[in-house]
């Protein structure tokens, strides 16, 4: 009898489990990137609050239950920013939390870097801490919930897209299961998310233009729902939408039905983007984290009255950034890791790297139209969030990117792959099985050496 689910989505499924579960139990609460933020900005939308308020004339935040902020506040003034290496234990994580439930009221607080997401990026992450105050006042069972149910939704999108797409499985599987990537999906992070959706969205467009599916219709339908809701998860992500351009006319029925409905899809996207991010475009946000800096009106203004200024930073980026910032990608979720584990990560990225190049084979010829899609797409996503970096935190005579980290190479990276692999997908079946299976050993053994030295000094 067939399985319910192919080897690729049932590998996934034991990775997260098994390494996304340790993540949930060991890594200390609101640790990974941005987590404080995270925290409060899912705890605000499990309380039914879908925009955060204007928290000053340049931030934003809402007001939330004083337990819960003094709980996340402690945490990184007392812990995270003193001494990185000290996280506190299991035992004090439940006596700080049991000391700040007795606390009652609310108060404002601010969250202004994650104040922009929408309620989907937290809807997962939601679910759980509005369980968990149904259970109790506890802040650590709510990151606890929260964690465990960003999880599940995660490994629920990744299998979904797994399934899914008609090809490259194995690539995808390995994205996924990287060591950042499982991490994050087990902390409150919207990171999760904004690389699972993105992904479903573009294995159903695969889908739709490699074979005519048993109900086109339905799936048209929902691939089209998933390009609105990508348009929702980030400013950045609306890049995304022109893939539908990639959906082969059959799919939609009548010869001119492709260019209506589009036309359409795209519209909506654009006013669903428009209202969702005005509140926050009105506000120079970047001058919250340095208020010395010129305004970003200043930088708007410069690159536009002197576009080809952007080429050299984003050249830079290209050649140096990208580079640079690869090993952070693949396995470092945070400044809390021991440099002797990143140097480790640093060398398995390069057998990671391997793998997802060189794993790919099926015998059907290279859709030469679909590679140069997904790489433009890609390059294109990569080229809007760096300019969308240099025009909030940068000046016109900034020579790099600003602020660009490696998680924000991840869909990027998926869609090169994908066209790498398209291209390059013949021969040396035993030397492409050997990579995949090596780069998935390395993803084991980076989450290993992640999560074992936080479990001996948590628990």
């Amino acid at each position: 009898m067939k399985p319910p689910l192919r080897l690729e989505s049932r590998l996934a499924l034991l990775i997260g489990l098994f390494f996304g579960l340790a993540a949930v139990v060991f890594v200390p609460p609101a640790v990974t990137f941005d987590g404080p933020s995270h925290y409060l900005r899912a705890l605000q939308v499990s309380r039914g609050q879908m925009r955060a308020e204007r928290y000053s004339e340049k931030a934003f935040g809402g007001r939330l239950p004083q337990s819960h902020a003094d709980f996340v506040n402690t945490l990184l003034w007392d812990y995270y920013w003193r001494s990185p290496a000290s996280f506190m234990n299991r035992e004090q994580w439940q006596s700080l939390s049991q000391q700040q439930s007795a606390q009652t009221g609310t108060r404002p607080v601010e969250f202004t870097n994650t104040a922009i997401y929408s309620p989907l990026n937290y809807a997962f992450q939601a679910v759980g801490m509005g369980l968990a105050a149904r259970l109790s006042p506890s802040p650590l069972l709510a990151s606890r919930l929260g964690c465990l149910m960003n999880l599940a939704g995660f490994l629920f999108l990744v299998i979904a897209a797994l399934e899914a797409a008609p090809l490259f499985q194995r690539g995808i599987l390995l994205l996924a299961s990287s060591p950042l990537m499982v991490v994050q999906a087990a902390s409150l992070s919207a990171d999760a998310i904004n690389f699972a959706l993105p992904l479903l969205l573009l294995c159903g467009v695969w889908r739709l233009r490699v074979s005519p599916p048993a109900r086109p219709r339905w799936e048209l339908a929902w691939v089209l729902a998933l390009a609105l809701l990508t348009a929702l998860l980030k400013p950045t992500l609306v890049a995304l939408v022109p893939c539908l351009l990639l959906i082969p006319g059959r799919a939609f029925g009548r010869p001119l039905a492709k260019a209506a409905v589009l036309a359409a899809v795209f519209v909506l996207a654009g006013a669903l983007w428009w209202t969702w991010n005005r509140p926050y475009l009105e506000v120079d946000v970047a001058r919250w984290f340095e208020p010395g800096r010129p305004a970003m009106s200043l930088q708007v203004r410069a690159f536009l009255g002197h576009p080809s200024g952007f080429l050299g930073p984003l050249g830079f980026l290209l050649s140096h950034q990208v580079a640079s910032q690869w090993p952070h990608l693949y396995g470092d979720p945070g400044g809390w890791i021991a440099g002797g584990v990143f140097t480790l990560n640093t060398v398995l990225s390069l057998v990671f790297l391997a793998g997802f190049l060189g794993c790919a084979e099926w015998s059907a010829p290279a859709n030469r139209t679909w590679a140069a899609g997904m790489a433009a797409l890609g390059l294109g996503l990569l080229g809007v969030t760096s300019l969308a970096l240099w025009l909030s935190f940068g000046t016109p005579d900034m020579a790099y990117i600003p602020g660009f980290v490696g998680r924000y190479m991840a869909v990027p990276t998926l869609m090169l792959g994908v066209a790498w692999a398209e291209m390059l997908h013949h021969g040396a079946g035993s030397l492409r099985h050997l990579l995949f299976r090596a780069a998935l050993c390395a993803n084991a053994v980076g989450l290993g050496a992640l999560l074992l030295p936080v479990a001996a000094r948590t628990w």
